[in-house]
């Protein structure tokens, strides 16, 4: 099946606070997007963030729509409005508060019936409206600073999982949120299978640089057998991203042996990422771990040639330039 990932980590690529989803979208566009999902404010970052997944393709681009520092607002049912997430956005960014927006929403909404839109604000405030004519299973929950919600699912039990997890959930946020929906999905989720999800996480204020592309996490699987698993896969290379930030830190206040353990602990997340083995071969040479050194280059240069040569012009093998294992894996 053919597959289509785009995927963000932590560096500039699509601007949060221009209209969501792309603009090749006609105004007021409706999609069919009956799908279920979760938003949240994490109380300890401030951040704010959703999770999505439908048997919809692209869903993950249709039903989403943020911007640091204002909210986000979730449009999705069968009849999915565009308008719904841009004008929901302009609201946010005027200070008017989730249950006025929804309220004002639907109110000018000719059709609302079909509709199912949730809205979370910075504070963390929280509307949610679901219409009678969602489909069958169809409904909402609300927490304190999250909600979950669905339509078109295998049952109430769906939402009613995801709420739970998300409450017990420990650890970073985009995990706890993709967790929570991953709970939903094992008590049946989209009633219509599985294809499209995403994970975004959108920092709590501006870029303080100007720039408009400021998140923490931006994941989207738009055709999947299993986008659970692929958003999973990909999560753990932001998280494996993370653990090299980490090991460089480290490594430059000289704490090699930390420096080391936060990069195995990269490979673990990303076990096909050369690159990683690559900084790993570097750690363990400042660390002054020759054999180390040279098993993991060794290593990484049978994943991927190119690293032969990008040894022989690194510093951070200096200490192991002139051993004849060494020269006999770079060449002359």
């Amino acid at each position: 099946m053919h597959r289509l990932l785009l995927l963000i980590l932590l560096t500039p690529g699509i601007a949060f606070g221009q209209q969501w989803p792309l603009l090749d979208e006609a105004p007021g566009a409706e999609h069919t997007v009956a799908t279920w999902s979760i938003i949240a404010r994490d109380p300890v970052t401030g951040q704010i963030g959703i999770a999505v997944q439908s048997r919809a393709f692209r869903a993950g681009r249709t039903v989403p729509y943020a911007e640091p520092g204002v909210g986000l607002v979730a449009t999705q049912a069968g009849a999915a409005n565009t308008n719904y997430g841009k004008k929901g956005m302009e609201m946010l960014r005027q200070g008017m508060a989730p249950q006025a927006i929804v309220d004002r929403l639907v109110k000018e909404d000719p059709s609302p019936g079909g509709r199912q839109v949730a809205v979370i604000d910075n504070q963390g405030r929280i509307a949610v409206y679901t219409g009678p004519n969602c489909g069958v299973w169809a409904g909402h929950r609300i927490g304190d600073q999250f909600s979950a919600q669905g339509n078109i699912l295998a049952g109430p039990q769906v939402v009613e999982e995801t709420f739970k997890a998300f409450q017990a959930a420990k650890g970073d946020f985009a995990d706890r949120l993709l967790t929570s929906l991953e709970a939903g999905q094992k008590v049946g989720g989209d009633a219509r299978g599985m294809q499209a999800g995403a994970v975004w996480v959108i920092e709590s204020q501006p870029d303080p640089n100007g720039s408009e592309r400021y998140r923490g996490v931006d994941i989207r699987v738009d055709d999947a057998e299993d986008p659970f698993k692929e958003l999973r896969r990909i999560l753990n290379i932001v998280y494996s991203g993370r653990q090299t930030q980490i090991s460089t830190n480290l490594a430059n206040e000289r704490k090699f042996k930390e420096a080391i353990e936060a990069q195995i602990k990269a490979i673990e997340l990303n076990p096909k990422g050369d690159q990683l083995v690559y900084t790993l071969a570097q750690r363990y040479a400042q660390a002054g771990d020759s054999a180390n050194a040279l098993r993991t280059l060794q290593r990484a240069i049978s994943l991927h040639p190119r690293w032969k040569e990008a040894a022989k012009t690194q510093a951070n093998f200096e200490s192991i330039k002139d051993h004849p294992e060494f020269k006999k894996l770079t060449g002359p």
